[in-house]
């Protein structure tokens, strides 16, 4: 592959050293080198040569923003105008470290490299496309694809944070290199060069949203605004934010390959294979509740999506379709397809040597700099229904009804159900048809298409109640109101019902939310809300562990008459609109029990995923996890242990304060370092260090998630320094709310659900009447009944 690819940029080069062919002695050697320099930039860039050398990680502050300000005095009062290439300053940032002057004629003509290079792509993707690599309709590549879907917006931006990457790596190698600094120093170094003065720095400056309405009642849709002073933080489409400084294998934004002893790191599937396994345990206190709640929360606040052809936006594919790999020049750049052992227990009797994996879309920092590469989140950083609701006004508009407030519903069998996607290339990848929700990952798994359907009756049957209410509120103060009271729910439950289970009742209470009575007085304006990379990317995917293969479905009085495959139902949602695999759903949502929290995982995750049946081999959701994790430069686990307050392992011994042995012995046979570790599998591996799920690193991760989720949300649900807070009245009504009195106002015709749906029923949590209002509690809606007059 690598011979190919030179082939291809050399072809594009070779006249540039003819044209200097001519020149004095001199001059043929500086346009030499330069050309040559230049060469090797391009096959950097394209992945194809890269640096060894590991680095340390240092913590960074929760902001950019912070960490570059920390060091202002270095940087300030430098000529953007000097011309002096050669010039250097010492800038501190390391003890006896010279660094080079970048101008702004420099940072342009990085700029220039970059187009050029990204420009020379066009004839690349053209042969790859003539020569027929794409995955097919209802296809496992495609369903992969349409889970991890770019939106047309999210794919412009991610170009211009492309070049930005590859002017960075220009930049790496004309100008620290020969200062011989190391891989994290220079990208250090690069992040504090702005984007100033070049057309990155233009666009970078346009996409920012300027102004806001500071007394507007309800956050926009796609989250800007929220923060007053910063209103594109936690925006739909701006960068993950990092606990620790990433991780790549060129300092700027090749995925992590080589480990701390300079040995290659093994394949993701190799630890996968090596490490994950299958014991069927489940856990017996807690319901498939859990996980589908933790997927819905995820895919309310995490949304990565993946690179296309960035010359015609055609989805890229990186494996054959029978599973082997492609020929070197049909693969692509932005491919990072897993390599599958000959000897795979699993796909390795299939001839199957190759797993699809396209790299995650990039974009650009909210600080407008240089540096190493960011991943997009596509949906609003804000725990605020985007699921929903969508995290784009267009998408917003579209789900609407535009009458009495309500969202737009298609009546199958007496009952309503989420409208039909109208998006060809999503509908491609459903049996039958897709369903069109706030987010196209509602498809996926028939449970979560559950989820996602009672959520929508759940706004229509507030939007009525109001209407009723209120007869002269309009169509759009219905919406909102509407939209604004769902959005409490949900946040209610979530930090009140799952994360106690989720970390420890013990363990939540830092977050100091005002359960009884009272308002949220934490919010903090000078914290970025933007969702870290590490819980987007690795301690979240925690899920995983809890899914079951096999789903009950129970009839109201709790009996386990049928059950589904999820082997034979990803992609096809309409499963659900029969009334008894609907209510068998949710009825086993609070019934059935969740997988033990470990690194044991069903067979439809790790080898499975999005088959079109049980007999087939689809992708290992482990082996994917894991290769995000490296794609998105993230330290390995020792790193983060030594973040969150545990001992830096110095061998794999160390690792048995809180992994039990024999995954210590399974680490040390595929592993050679400890620090080499994913973050993903070190972090799964723990054992749960209180009376919640997770082991100290993900309870860690997770909870300085959402305790800054919390803080930095301007409309939190309880927070008394949003424009027009709830009244105190309504707020205790939000108070009321549960999962399980949503389970049984919107299911169809749910005669008795437990209190808290999380947990099994048992003694103190009886499965009670959905009519027994004292058990589980309504929300009485009367408390937003107004007179016309206050909306005039």
């Amino acid at each position: 592959m690598a011979v190919e690819k030179f082939d291809f940029i050399y072809s594009n080069l070779r006249i540039e050293l003819f044209k200097k062919r001519n020149y004095l002695a001199g001059g043929v050697m500086a346009g030499s080198v330069a050309t040559l320099a230049i060469l090797w930039i391009s096959l950097q860039s394209m992945g194809l040569l890269s640096y060894s050398n590991s680095m340390e990680t240092y913590k960074l502050p929760v902001s950019l923003q912070n960490y570059l300000t920390s060091y202002t005095d270095f940087f300030t009062g430098l000529p953007s105008t000097d011309t002096t290439q050669g010039s250097i300053i010492d800038t501190g940032l390391f003890q006896n470290r010279r660094y080079p002057r970048i101008t702004e004629s420099m940072l342009n003509e990085s700029v220039n490299f970059a187009t050029t290079l990204v420009d020379r792509l066009s004839t690349l993707e053209r042969n790859i496309v003539n020569a027929g690599v794409q995955f097919e309709a209802n296809s496992v590549a495609g369903k992969q694809y349409i889970n991890s879907y770019p939106s047309e917006d999210a794919f412009e931006k991610g170009i211009d944070a492309i070049l930005a990457t590859k002017a960075s790596m220009y930049l790496t190698h004309q100008s620290c290199r020969r200062f011989g600094l190391s891989k994290e120093e220079c990208a250090r170094f690069i992040s504090t060069l702005k984007l100033d003065g070049t057309p990155l720095g233009d666009r970078c400056m346009a996409s920012q949203v300027t102004s806001c309405d500071t007394k507007m009642k309800y956050r926009t849709i796609d989250g800007s605004c929220n923060n007053i002073k910063n209103p594109s933080w936690g925006s739909a489409m701006t960068a993950y934010t990092r606990i620790l400084f990433p991780q790549y294998f060129d300092g700027i934004q090749e995925p992590r390959t080589i480990g701390q002893t300079k040995k290659p790191l093994p394949s993701a599937r190799t630890v996968s294979a090596s490490v994950v396994g299958y014991n069927g345990q489940s856990d017996i206190t807690k319901t498939l509740a859990v996980m589908q709640w933790s997927q819905f929360i995820s895919h309310d606040m995490v949304h990565t999506p993946v690179r296309r052809m960035v010359s015609s936006g055609k989805p890229i594919s990186c494996c054959q379709a029978d599973g082997n790999a492609l020929s070197p020049r049909h693969v692509h750049p932005d491919c990072a397809a897993i390599t599958v052992p000959d000897k795979d227990p699993v796909y390795g009797t299939q001839y199957v040597r190759c797993m699809n994996y396209v790299r995650s879309l990039p974009v650009l920092k909210s600080e407008c700099t240089f540096g190493p590469l960011e991943q997009m989140n596509q949906v609003t950083h804000f725990l605020d229904g985007s699921t929903i609701y969508g995290s784009v006004l267009t998408k917003s508009r579209e789900l609407r009804e535009f009458q009495g407030g309500r969202l737009r519903v298609d009546v199958r069998n007496g009952h309503e159900f989420l409208p039909s996607e109208s998006d060809a290339e999503v509908t491609s990848q459903c049996k039958g048809s897709c369903y069109d929700s706030g987010d196209d990952r509602v498809n996926v798994y028939p449970q979560l298409a559950v989820l996602h359907t009672i959520w929508h009756r759940e706004h229509n049957r507030i939007a009525r109640k109001l209407a009723e209410l209120n007869p002269s509120w309009t169509d759009e103060i219905l919406y909102q109101e509407t939209r604004r009271i769902v959005i409490a729910e949900i946040q209610h439950i979530t930090y009140k019902e799952w994360l106690p289970i989720l970390l420890g009742k013990m363990s939540v209470r830092p977050l100091g939310l005002s359960f009884g009575t009272g308002y949220n007085r934490r919010y903090d304006s000078e914290d970025n809300p933007a969702v870290t990379n590490e819980a987007a990317t690795a301690a979240l995917r925690f899920l995983n562990s809890l899914m079951q293969g096999r789903l009950i479905l129970p009839d109201n009085s709790r009996l386990n008459a049928k059950s589904l495959e999820l082997s034979e139902y990803f992609f096809n949602p309409r499963v659900i609109e029969s009334a008894e695999v609907f209510n068998g759903l949710l009825l086993g949502l609070s019934t059935q029990t969740s997988q033990k929290m470990d690194i044991s995982f069903i067979p439809e995750i790790t080898s499975k995923l999005y088959t079109k049946n049980k007999n087939d081999l689809g992708l290992d959701a482990i082996s994917l996890d894991i290769q995000r994790g490296r794609d998105h430069g993230l330290p390995g686990y020792n790193y983060y242990r030594k973040h969150c307050g545990l001992p830096v392992a110095k061998n794999f011994h160390d690792f048995l304060d809180y992994i039990p042995v024999e995954l210590v012995n399974k680490l040390r046979s595929v592993y050679n370092h400890p620090n080499d570790v994913d973050l993903v599998i070190g972090g799964m591996a723990e054992r749960s260090a209180n009376d919640g799920l997770l082991g100290p690193t993900f309870r860690c991760l997770i909870m300085e998630q959402f305790a800054r989720t919390l803080r930095t949300d301007r409309f939190f649900y309880d927070s008394a320094i949003q424009p027009y807070p709830f009244t105190p009245d309504q707020l205790a009504e939000i108070r009321n709310v549960t999962l399980a009195r949503i389970f049984c106002d919107n299911g169809d015709n749910i005669e008795n659900m437990q209190p808290n749906v999380f947990l099994k029923p048992q003694e103190g949590n009886e499965v009670r009447s959905c009519n027994d209002f004292e058990a589980i509690p309504s929300m009485d809606l009367f408390a937003w009944a107004e007179k016309a007059k206050a909306y005039r």
